[in-house]
């Protein structure tokens, strides 16, 4: 429920002004302006999140929509009278500077306000959402040096094809009228939101929104994209962008652009679509708190804009590596750090070899906190990554490569065998995926997942069976997996290295073995490994590399790739293969 009160603006126009929250003076308020073609309760979502939180939450209807009048004629739509209204409605409130919090056309609108000296300082913060400056977006558009740029510059382009149609006179306003318009705009709400874990909170959008909302493209487009000046408008109020990774009509390439003008800026991507703002209410209500909550510190927002963006890349992100204490673990904790990592955690249930890792993960110039957990124990996992979110924050990058080897054909294999080769290759997988991957998903800014499978996941072996059991579990999840979070921005890859020459051959179990004759094996096999001499530090580059480029399964070293090949090429050649016993006695 809202209380709503008018507030008259300077041409008479009555704006609909809705207070989400009792007005304590005392608090931050956070001031929501809605874009084309939504009322006020675009916010709902928002403002749900935010209550009980100390902040006043106020929105208000854009001239034209929802329970605000609209002017008398068109020119009443001109960034000049959007400003006033805006400032109008913050001296309603009585409360001091605010925290603009706009979208589409709300975020155009708090744009001109932030830059226009009038208003300026009686804004304290603002977190933009899918509306940039429309002079800073003419500097895009000019701004292509290269031919990957000039692509973005094109993909913006056709992204904003629409605009002229809004810009001919008659015809939108009779499809809207005749619904065909509206069932468009519906269509298009649903791209970039997730089929099971998005919210959707109704806006109640009435066809007066529709076609009154077309005056300020008339009135305002294209002018300051085409003749944007020299001189770009300057503020300085602190500016947090979020950017929707799907958004269709603005692209996350303008966003990026036109958002990290101003000094001291935020620019973070995130995942959904243009609406994100009704499809996750709770990332938006979240990351502007945040800003809030920065800006109310008395943080000094200058220098260059902070950019959390690209999911794919290292630099700067926090990545966890689970079994971290040696061979391909250490590794990649390592090569992460020569990246840029800006912090690596070591997960192993060697708290003496994690220890070792994090010496070198250090010397590599990233932060590298230990824990000791065995990642079998589900419970232990899940109080694993409570304590990295509370003390790190969410991991970006998850590293499932725990594992342990195990030679044996089926009969030789017991229960409790099986129990351990899965509660640590599988198991642990799983836990980690799950625990980790949640947090990810309540982010809501993507991530990457890396499941370390094996070779022998695609290449079975009566010789070892648990194993290339565990192993092939491991894929199929992955991929399985990699599907189901596609819609988070949650990238998942499996792994699949050959013969790499770490300490597995040493810890082998060799099941139906005495003692005495597993160590035989284990020497022979870690012998033949060595003469392989594919290095762990091998796979940790093709495993850094993976994280930037997205491979669904990725097998690594030549036995690796002929297999996966064979696999596909001749599966009845594969299977001959199988009967093989390769065990090292």
């Amino acid at each position: 429920m809202t209380v709503t009160s008018a507030v008259t603006a300077s041409d008479g126009v009555t704006l609909a002004v809705h207070r989400y929250t009792d007005i304590d003076p005392a608090r931050p308020t956070i001031l929501a302006i809605h874009g084309f073609p939504d009322n006020h309760h675009v916010w709902d979502g928002v403002a749900h999140e935010l209550a009980g939180k100390p902040y006043n939450v106020v929105a208000y209807d854009v001239r034209g929509a929802g329970e605000s009048t609209r002017p008398a004629t068109r020119s009443g739509y001109l960034f000049a009278q959007l400003v006033s209204d805006i400032g109008a409605v913050i001296d309603s409130l009585g409360v001091g500077p605010v925290h603009l919090l706009a979208h589409d056309w709300g975020s155009i609108q708090a744009w001109a306000a932030v830059t226009d000296d009038s208003v300026r300082e009686k804004v304290a913060s603002f977190t933009s959402i899918s509306g940039p400056h429309l002079n800073y977006a003419g500097a895009f558009l000019r701004s292509a040096r290269t031919p990957r740029a000039v692509a973005r510059v094109v993909r913006q382009l056709i992204s904003s094809g629409y605009i002229g149609f809004f810009l001919c006179p008659g015809v939108p306003e009779l499809l809207f009228r005749f619904r065909v318009g509206v069932k468009a705009v519906e269509a298009l709400e649903r791209i970039g939101r997730s089929s099971t874990r998005s919210r959707h909170y109704d806006t109640m959008r009435s066809i007066t929104d529709y076609v009154h909302g077309l005056n300020l493209y008339r009135q305002n487009m294209p002018a300051p994209m085409l003749a944007p000046g020299r001189q770009l408008p300057k503020t300085s109020v602190a500016v947090q962008t979020l950017v929707p990774r799907r958004d269709i009509f603005v692209t996350p390439a303008l966003q990026r652009f036109t958002g990290a003008i101003p000094n001291g800026a935020r620019v973070i991507e995130i995942e959904g679509g243009h609406w994100v703002v009704t499809s996750r209410p709770d990332v938006i209500a979240r990351l502007t708190a945040e800003w809030v909550d920065r800006k109310v510190a008395g943080a000094r927002l200058t220098g260059a804009a902070e950019v959390r963006g690209d999911r794919r890349e290292v630099r700067g992100k926090l990545a966890l590596v689970t079994g971290a204490g040696a061979g391909i673990g250490r590794a990649t904790a390592v090569e992460l750090a020569r990246h840029g990592a800006r912090k690596v955690v070591l997960v192993d249930r060697d708290l003496t070899a994690a220890n070792q890792t994090a010496d070198a993960v250090r010397a590599a110039c990233a932060d590298a906190p230990v824990y000791q957990v065995d990642v079998s124990d589900e419970a232990a996992m899940n109080d694993l990554a409570a304590q990295v979110r509370n003390e790190h924050g969410v991991v970006d990058i998850l590293a499932n490569n725990a594992g342990i080897g195990m030679a044996g054909r089926f009969l030789e294999t017991s229960s409790a065998n099986w129990e351990d080769i899965i509660g640590v290759n599988l198991r642990g997988v799983i836990s980690g995926s799950r625990a980790f991957g949640t947090q990810m998903v309540e982010r809501g800014e993507g991530g990457t997942i890396i499941n370390v499978a094996s070779a022998a996941a695609y290449l079975p072996s009566k010789s070892m069976v648990a194993y290339s059991t565990t192993k092939a579990a491991v894929l199929a999840l992955s991929e399985s997996l990699r599907a189901d979070f596609a819609d988070e921005g949650i990238g998942v890859t499996a792994v699949c290295p050959g013969f790499v020459n770490t300490n597995i051959a040493k810890n082998t179990i060799y099941a139906g073995m005495t003692a005495d004759q597993q160590e035989r094996a284990r020497g022979k096999a870690d012998a033949a490994y060595r003469r392989r001499n594919f290095t762990p530090e091998a796979t940790a580059k093709a495993i850094v590399k993976a994280i930037k480029t997205g491979p669904a399964v990725l097998p690594i070293a030549a036995e690796s790739r002929i297999g996966y090949a064979m696999r596909r090429i001749s599966p009845g050649a594969i299977r001959l293969f199988a009967r093989l016993d390769i065990r090292q006695k």
